[in-house]
């Protein structure tokens, strides 16, 4: 056994070291495809942008039907570069030629390109096309932005074409690391602990002297 010391010199420094690892650790797991029994690639877990961590699921439906009212409020994204952002995960981490091996199709995608919608605003133009989208696909990402025909329809169901989906993002809640200051009052703490038991040796081997 080492003495109390040397003991508390270890225990220090793998704390210490603890802490390093902890702040320098991202707060993140690797991405989990989640693949159905078909082999439809449905959503994954652990998709990162930015300091956030986000659970993504596909859905083959309307605006309306996945957002629940299709409003710029309910998007999981409100501007463009934060869109972008977005899109660029998925392809990154989600689309990857990697990736690719594990799953047949992605969920509402029949063609080889999957164009995945992510709303990020409304479009004050005709009521009807009114979706300013980025649309990732294997490879790139395109914008979407205006009014007209080329554009998604609220209302329109994604199921009318094999080729688009919508992607919803939720945030996932992740423990918090230590802050410097946490690990300092610990390591304190340790100190003095450390410091009675080494108090309590010295006063029993007086007594027994």
């Amino acid at each position: 056994m080492l003495p109390g010391g040397q003991m508390m010199k270890r225990m220090i420094a793998g704390l210490i070291g603890m802490g390093l690892l902890a702040n320098a650790m991202p707060a993140f797991a690797a991405v989990k495809l989640n693949v159905d029994r078909s082999g439809t690639l449905t959503g994954a877990t652990g998709v990162v942008i930015g300091k956030n961590t986000y659970n993504v699921d596909f859905f083959d439906n309307s605006c309306t039907v996945v957002f629940g009212t299709c409003s710029a409020s309910k998007f999981d994204f409100k501007t463009d570069v934060t869109a972008r952002d977005a899109a660029s995960a998925l392809l990154n981490q989600v689309y990857t030629t990697a990736n690719v091996k594990t799953y047949s199709r992605v969920l509402g995608c029949e063609a080889g390109i999957c164009d995945s919608y992510i709303p990020y605003q409304l479009f004050a133009g005709d009521p009807s096309y009114a979706l300013a989208i980025v649309a990732a696909y294997r490879g790139t990402d395109r914008k979407f932005v205006g009014a007209g025909p080329a554009y998604p329809e609220i209302n329109t169901s994604t199921t009318a074409d094999s080729s688009v989906n919508y992607v919803r993002f939720t945030m996932q809640t992740v423990a918090a690391v230590p802050e410097p200051a946490t690990w300092a009052m610990m390591l304190v703490g340790f100190g003095m602990v450390g410091a009675a038991s080494r108090s309590r040796r010295r006063s029993t081997a007086t007594t027994f002297a």
